[in-house]
């Protein structure tokens, strides 16, 4: 679980999250949306302590990892898998080597137990033939299930995942949400997802945060979602006006 608490980040004279406060629960897929410039990927790397808070707390259960030395961030960070937006993945390493990075940065275990564990992660995510393989041969889709068996690599409580359907067809988008649902429910894993892709929002929306200029404007699920009040998040989620009608025809 995590829980923040008040949290402001400014850069200079801009202030772009404004006393943030949610709660991000474990087995569950925790949605962040917003429009371009809401400032949902500045929390994200709050979040991952890629961005120091300039004031609030963000506790992973009971740590506060704005306190943290960086040292003890170095701890938690073994904790955490990251899915980047563009899979961000080594183009000069085979498949193999790309899950297995993380594995040899932290140390720790044998040559035998990394094969071991690589060849658990590329089966989880249906890529067991694929560990010779550069990135370059893959499919868009392909390489999302290689950055998401890296990002489970270490066995994380927390995974986030930035835009992970960006650039694929709406069938491949399916596939990695259930990939990352399915992941989600079965290791009890935090899971934060910080998209704009509303068949993300309707399928696995779990739980949802809508931030609106830095602030949090509206909380819920992906069950109350389409019957909410909130203008800010009706002009966001109906901003497109097939899915306005087929809203309206439905109802």
């Amino acid at each position: 679980m995590i829980t923040v608490t008040n949290l402001n980040k400014s850069f200079g004279d801009q202030h772009v999250l404004y006393d943030i406060n949610c709660q991000f629960l474990p087995g569950q897929n925790n949605l962040i949306i917003g429009l371009s410039g809401s400032g949902k990927t500045v929390l994200l790397k709050c979040l991952i302590g890629l961005h120091k808070a300039d004031s609030g707390q963000i506790l992973y259960h009971d740590r506060d990892i704005l306190s943290f030395t960086d040292k003890e961030m170095k701890m938690v960070r073994q904790e955490v898998g990251v899915l980047f937006q563009g899979s961000a993945l080594f183009d000069s390493m085979p498949v193999f080597d790309n899950v297995a990075f993380p594995l040899r940065m932290f140390g720790g275990m044998t040559a035998m137990e990394i094969e071991q564990r690589v060849k658990f992660c590329l089966g989880r995510v249906g890529l067991d033939d694929a560990e010779k393989k550069f990135p370059s041969e893959l499919s868009g889709g392909m390489q999302k299930r290689v950055a998401i068996a890296r990002a489970i690599s270490l066995k994380p409580k927390y995974l986030f995942c930035d835009e992970p359907n960006s650039g694929l067809d709406p069938r491949t988008s399916i596939r990695i949400d259930e990939l990352i649902d399915d992941i989600t429910r079965e290791y009890g894993i935090t899971t934060v997802v910080n998209t704009h892709d509303m068949n993300s929002v309707l399928g696995i929306g779990d739980s949802i945060t809508f931030l609106y200029q830095g602030h949090v404007e509206w909380q819920g699920n992906k069950n109350d979602i389409l019957q909410t009040q909130n203008q800010p998040l009706r002009d966001f989620l109906f901003a497109s006006p097939t899915l306005r009608k087929l809203i309206e025809t439905e109802r």
